[in-house]
């Protein structure tokens, strides 16, 4: 038996095309229920006390982030479905495991169902995040910086970021040095370690697990990191980067 799902949205032909794509593509998942209102969903919830609720945010009179204040025990997963991008935010302040927009992409569907899957309580086990945990050897690996004279090693948790400047590369670090690469910011991507970095711009990559401080939306969204710089984010990685940064160990 799979995981036990509800689906919840005000849009008939929604609820039945992400039920089929589930029966479909996800066997992982058990669909016990569909509601088309928070109040619906509410009752669902409460009898069969689901592993997964797929929610949709636009709803009329509640909303899904009113569903999930009016629940009392809130013991299941939540990916959130919705057509609109600029709800990625106060989607993962939610504590949602996924963010799905509309319409569902199977991948991004198989994504959701393997990450209900790690973490479903029922399913709990040790090794299936072992390979997602950051270790010392992760912080203490070194990338290589070509100078004129030869090369300087730097362990990955001294980099605070990287920024692109036209074919060269500044590498800005927690001591407040700035070393310059004649290495691109893409040959950088390629090799460095994705537990620790992620490009959120075409000119910067930021070191998210040592010196990420703060995600922001006043102005643009921008990382606010530990020497107080403010690091943008494309708008086309923002849902992908909230993801990356709300993944659970």
């Amino acid at each position: 038996m799979g995981l036990s799902t509800v689906i919840v949205d005000d849009e008939m032909n929604a609820r039945e095309n992400l039920h089929l794509l589930i029966q479909s593509f996800c066997p992982e998942l058990e669909v016990v229920g569909l509601a088309g209102s928070a109040d619906e969903a509410k009752i669902l919830i409460k009898q069969y006390s689901p592993d997964v609720v797929f929610l949709d945010i636009n709803m009329p009179q509640k909303n899904g982030f009113d569903l999930l204040e009016e629940v009392e025990t809130k013991n299941f997963n939540v990916v959130f479905t919705t057509a609109h991008s600029e709800y990625a935010l106060e989607a993962f302040k939610a504590d949602a495991i996924d963010y799905i927009q509309k319409p569902i992409d199977i991948d991004d569907l198989r994504k959701a169902t393997e990450k209900a899957m790690r973490y479903s309580p029922s399913m709990d086990d040790d090794s299936s995040t072992a390979n997602n945990q950051i270790t010392p050897e992760d912080e203490m690996e070194k990338i290589s910086i070509p100078t004129r004279s030869g090369y300087i090693f730097i362990e990955n948790k001294d980099i605070v970021y990287f920024k692109a400047n036209e074919n060269y590369t500044e590498i800005i670090l927690s001591s407040g040095k700035k070393l310059i690469s004649s290495k691109t910011i893409k040959r950088y991507e390629e090799k460095m370690n994705d537990k620790i970095f992620y490009r959120t711009h075409k000119s910067f990559i930021i070191n998210k697990h040592n010196h990420m401080v703060e995600v922001s939306r006043n102005g643009g969204n921008l990382v606010i990191m530990s020497n107080g710089h403010e690091i943008p984010i494309a708008r086309r990685r923002v849902t992908d980067f909230l993801k990356v940064i709300n993944r659970r160990a």
